[in-house]
């Protein structure tokens, strides 16, 4: 029966099926391809025909179809379907000595592999020499190792052409490589081996082959266009991102501000991110073309420059030195902390937390981690605080083995203060006032034991004021002094401006002299300036106030060297003591150069008579009942030497004793008992671990150690394993605070941080660029790659599903 429909004849079918296979690919020619949405990534990037894309072409039977048909399908298959250039030859992937070195070709051999011709013939191979002649040899095809290992040489391709072998690696990436391997060919059998081995070991062929792996990873793949661009414009914001780390930290560094008034390229107003930008980019051709483009594009568009883009890397850098900070802490395991607190700009209470360490070669570290706003001065509110921050970096309080502030009540109080509620928790985090900070007190209390004391040191201060309250009188200084040392200021902070006060006026004595002279002498000074001129220039003239000069320019030198010294982060204990102990030993010896000052004074000044003995003497009437032997009545100066010189000697040694006391009693309970004391941290053989190390030393060297010397040579010997107890008590000892120098040092970077233009700066972003300012070295060892990819990191919007 019939269905209906026409049937045709055989050869109508065939003629049909033809003419639809014709009209499918004539529709998938105007189909445009994927790689037309996207930019091309290089000049050429065209791919040759493999051997589907060869069998496809064949499927399509010439016999078949017409002539004008058969072109018209083979053309467009040929230039759109396998997107081939009319001028690329094609690639005889068999001899390397005819590919066209191009990204065609670079392409073909990463997708399909390298090709050796090991099957060819090699006797166009034949090269002669004096003695015979030789042919290659599938041997050099392989390499045997020096243990016996056989490695395959899969770089190594035979060209029957030229009967030579090339290095295919070499051949599409070493261009600037001269060797045979890569030009014309290799056919030096005779010395081959030798050859071959250094090759292979060569940089630029190791360069080469992880070159064309990386290129077969994405050769051929559907979306190798898509992977290029990606890897274009990864490269192109990576490149633009370490410019922008770059300008962050060397700005962070200094503590400079970044934000100006206004964030707009070209304006005057804006601050020192864009005006550093804007200098680069006057040297620096991407970044100029970068600004150019996103420059003045407005919000809503990436370009990385906006203050909100370097306020990230601000955090994340100090994130990442922070996090480095703690790790080393947890790596030495034991450390001290010390907290001081002052007032900002803002007039915010800030405390500074410090913490001390041991680096991985014994050396003592002070590192800052942070400023706490508002914490209050009560000691309970303190350690409070003190106990949140080490939460908060997951820091373990039994490690903690000391603790040092200065001599506040709040702080040193022995019931209630900060360290003693601190030993309730910790009791082996020993306290130790700042050794700085004592020498100052010890200093002050000296200089306020006497009304000569106190008249000098207001003296210093008011010349000072004087000179300084007009321009006019400062030139005139200026004038007289010359090369001479010019008047200082006093500090109710700095022990150290005492000495440059002081000395000022022990070294420009005359000088200040003439010039208060000639205000004096000036008839168009006013009346008022010419009597405090006067009221300055007379005490000048007396030995007292010079003697009281070269007295005090003495003992405040050595004063000032010592608290210099206190002030090193590598100070211990121990040199504490020997400091203090030297400083009480000069002051015992100088009570005997009164004579030797008095002469320096007589020489500077030219008087040599005592207010006392220039006045007249006052006869006291004398009572009924007393006797009538004479009265014996103390010269000026030996009134001045009991009543001025052994005073002030006695108050500096007693508040020297006093001071330094505590400080020895710790040294000698750190170097006693300590099995008893860290039964915890110590084992029973530091005994003879310590007669061990004694002879040890005995032997080596004569020399005297330090502890942190000890400590050091244990590290650089590696000798922990043979005293690992004493290198524990050793680590314990030097991680103790001697001074708290390092939490005021940090007010310095407070107040350049946090300036007048700055005084609104949160407290997150104040912590971030303290920290990246006070540990300027850790940030210049932080990879910018490593900070950008944090970044990336946290900027990513994908979700894993």
């Amino acid at each position: 029966m019939s269905d209906g429909r026409k049937r045709f004849s055989g050869s109508e079918y065939k003629k049909r099926a033809k003419d639809k296979e014709y009209k499918e690919i004539k529709v998938l020619n105007k189909i445009p391809k994927l790689s037309t949405f996207f930019k091309p990534t290089t000049p050429s990037s065209l791919n040759a025909p493999d051997n589907d894309q060869q069998h496809d072409l064949k499927t399509i039977d010439d016999k078949e179809m017409t002539k004008c048909e058969s072109n018209f399908v083979i053309n467009n298959l040929t230039t759109s379907t396998l997107n081939v250039d009319s001028d690329t030859l094609y690639i005889d992937n068999n001899d390397p000595a005819k590919w066209i070195i191009n990204d065609v070709t670079r392409d073909y051999v990463a997708k399909h592999g390298i090709n050796q011709n090991l099957n060819d013939d090699f006797t166009c191979s034949k090269r002669e020499y004096p003695d015979k002649n030789r042919f290659l040899n599938k041997s050099l095809f392989v390499r045997t190792r020096i243990n016996g290992e056989v490695q395959s040489r899969p770089w190594l391709v035979f060209s029957k052409s030229t009967g030579s072998v090339f290095c295919a690696p070499c051949r599409l990436f070493g261009s600037t490589h001269l060797s045979t391997l890569v030009t014309i060919g290799f056919n030096d059998w005779k010395n081959a081996v030798r050859k071959l081995n250094e090759h292979e070991n060569s940089i630029p062929h190791k360069t080469s082959t992880v070159a064309l792996i990386e290129r077969g990873k994405t050769a051929g793949k559907i979306n190798q266009e898509i992977v290029l661009q990606l890897e274009q414009e990864t490269n192109y914001w990576r490149n633009i991102l370490k410019r922008i780390v770059a300008t962050v930290r060397s700005l962070v560094i200094r503590g400079l501000p970044l934000r100006g008034s206004e964030e707009k390229f070209g304006s005057y107003h804006s601050g020192n991110f864009i005006m550093t930008l804007e200098l680069l980019a006057e040297f620096d051709p991407f970044l100029l073309e970068h600004i150019r483009h996103y420059g003045k594009i407005g919000s809503g568009n990436t370009s990385y420059l906006s203050s909100q883009t370097y306020g990230e890397f601000i955090q994340i850098m100090a994130e990442q030195i922070t996090k480095q900070i703690v790790e080393e802490v947890k790596v030495s395991k034991y450390f001290s902390i010390s907290v001081d607190s002052t007032p900002d700009v803002s007039h915010v209470d800030q405390l500074s937390f410090i913490i001390r360490y041991l680096s991985k070669d014994g050396t003592p570290i002070e590192r800052f981690l942070k400023f706490i706003a508002n914490t209050g001065h009560k000691s309970e509110q303190l350690a409070d605080a003190v106990f949140d921050t080490l939460n908060q970096y997951n820091l373990d309080f039994k490690n903690c083995r000391g603790q040092s502030y200065d001599n506040a009540s709040n702080m040193a109080g022995k019931y209630t203060g900060l360290q003693a509620r601190i030993k309730e928790v910790i009791p082996l985090a020993i306290y130790v006032p700042c050794s700085a900070h004592s020498l100052n007190l010890v200093g002050i209390s000296a200089v306020d034991c006497c009304e000569k004391s106190t008249t000098y040191f207001r003296y210093l201060q008011e010349l000072y004021n004087f000179f300084t309250a007009s321009t006019h009188r400062w030139e005139i200084l200026l004038f007289y002094l010359k090369k001479a040392k010019c008047v200082k200021s006093l500090s109710q902070t700095r022990w150290s401006a005492r000495y440059e006060a002081g000395k000022s006026l022990y070294t420009s004595w005359s000088e200040i002299k003439n010039a208060l002279q000639a205000i004096i002498d000036d008839a168009n000074e006013k009346p008022v300036t010419k009597f405090d001129a006067l009221v300055l220039l007379k005490p000048l003239n007396t030995i007292e106030m010079c003697f009281m000069a070269v007295f005090w320019n003495e003992v405040l030198e050595r004063f000032h060297i010592v608290n210099k010294k206190l002030q090193s982060v590598n100070i211990e204990l121990g040199m504490v003591v020997e400091l203090y102990g030297s400083l009480e030993q000069y002051i015992s010896r100088i009570r005997n150069n009164f004579e030797e000052y008095e002469r320096k004074a007589i020489q500077i000044c030219g008087e040599i008579q005592y207010k006392k003995d220039k006045r007249r003497t006052v006869k006291r009437k004398r009572q009924f009942d007393e006797t009538m032997n004479e009265v014996i009545t103390e010269t000026g100066k030996e009134d001045f030497r009991i009543n001025v010189f052994f005073v002030i000697l006695d108050k500096l040694k007693a508040e020297l004793v006093r001071r330094g006391i505590l400080t020895r009693k710790l040294f000698l309970k750190k170097t006693r008992a300590l099995i008893e004391q860290y039964p915890n941290d110590i084992e029973e053989s530091f005994t003879n671990e310590c007669l061990h190390l004694r002879d040890h030393l005995f032997f080596k060297s004569d020399k005297k150690r330090s502890a942190q010397e000890l400590c050091q040579m244990l590290y650089t010997d590696e000798l922990i394993d043979i005293y690992p107890n004493v290198t524990t008590a050793l680590r314990m000892y030097l991680c103790t605070f001697a001074t708290n120098c390092t939490a005021e040092r940090s007010f310095s970077a407070l107040k350049r941080v946090k300036s007048h233009l700055r005084s609104t700066l949160e407290s997150d972003r104040l912590n971030a660029t303290s920290i990246l300012h006070i540990e300027s070295e850790m940030l210049r060892s932080i990879n910018y790659d490593d900070i950008i990819d944090d970044f990336a990191t946290k900027k990513v919007r994908r979700k894993m599903l």
